[in-house]
This record gives structure tokens, C-alpha cells and sequence, in this order.
């Protein structure tokens, strides 16, 4: 560490470039999108205060992928003191961040796919998506907007999801015989 103000930067620049992939991750380890989010918040501060620890060179992802696993196991230990019961068994959940840590490196190529693939939708559909999984608007509020109903909303969400899928699929598959 030569200047702290550099590794500063750097970290910064580093867990910014991550956040979808740890957002992800958490999600993937929970199966809760409220409760993704307060342990992605709890993730991104220990990291950050554990920022002195990271070893520039050294895989940032799987280094804030081990951070965000502690992080799930004592919110879900936490919850289930206050709750006095088990959603999920601690064992599952390892297991969950288990197969996450397992498909981490898939991950760039499905997110450049996705990518990809959401620029090939109209820009309605783009919109749809952008409130529903950016904004996370509920149906009824997303319809309102676009002046549709919510069995339309649904449709175009459904059939747009099962395009982008086969879409991804598809792009994947051709960079592997690449």
C-alpha cells in the first residue's frame, strides 16, 4: 500500500464495478429481494472497512464473495434469534452460497449477454424492464405508467423474459464454439 488515497480509489473504483455481481449474489444466496438488499448494505460496509486488507492483484470478487457469505450466514442467524425460527437452515444456505460460488465465474459472459440482449428489445419493453428490476415498481404502478393493463404488463414481461433467456442462451453457446 504506497498511498492510501490510491488504494482508496481503487477499492472504490473496484467494489462499484462489482455491486451487480455481489447484488447477485447476496439474492441468489437468500431468495429475498428486501432482504438482499440490507445484507448487500451490510456487505458493502464491512468491505469497506476491511479495505485495508485487500491485496491489490488478488480477485476482488471472490475475496467480497467470502466477505458477502459471512455477511448472509449472521443476517440469517440475527433473523432467526429476533423470529425464533428457521426460515432456512444454515446448511442450506452454505450450501446456496455454495452453487453462487460455483457459477461466479459464468457470471461476466451472462451479464455481457444480457446486456446484449436487452438492446435488442424495443424501447417500450426496455422501459417495462427498467421499472420493474431497476426501480423495482410493482405491476399496477408500471401499468399506470405505460397506460397498459397489468395482464399486458405480465405478457410482454413474459414473453420478453423466455426471448432475453433463449437470447442469452444462444449468445453463450456461440462463445463457447468461438
Amino acid at each position: 500500500m504506497s498511498n492510501p488515497d490510491e488504494v482508496s480509489d481503487q477499492f472504490v473504483s473496484l467494489l462499484t464495478i462489482h455491486q451487480s455481481q455481489l447484488k447477485g449474489y447476496v439474492y441468489s444466496s437468500l431468495g429475498n429481494r428486501d432482504d438482499a438488499q440490507d445484507v448487500l448494505q451490510r456487505t458493502n460496509l464491512t468491505l469497506w472497512k476491511k479495505a485495508a486488507e485487500y491485496r491489490t492483484g488478488e480477485p476482488f470478487l471472490a475475496w467480497a464473495f467470502g466477505v458477502a457469505r459471512y455477511e448472509v450466514l449472521g443476517y440469517l442467524r440475527d433473523r432467526n434469534r429476533e423470529q425464533e425460527r428457521v426460515v432456512f437452515h444454515s446448511d442450506v444456505v452454505a450450501m446456496m452460497c455454495d452453487v453462487a460460488d460455483a457459477e461466479m465465474g459464468l457470471w461476466p459472459d451472462r451479464q455481457l449477454a444480457l446486456h446484449q440482449c436487452l438492446e435488442e428489445l424495443d424501447e417500450q419493453t426496455r422501459q417495462v424492464f427498467a421499472l420493474r428490476y431497476a426501480e423495482n415498481r410493482p405491476l399496477q404502478q408500471i401499468a399506470e405508467t405505460t397506460h397498459k393493463t397489468i395482464d399486458a404488463i405480465k405478457s410482454l414481461m413474459l414473453r420478453s423474459r423466455k426471448a432475453l433467456r433463449k437470447c442469452i442462451e444462444h449468445r453463450l453457446a456461440s462463445a463457447e464454439t468461438a
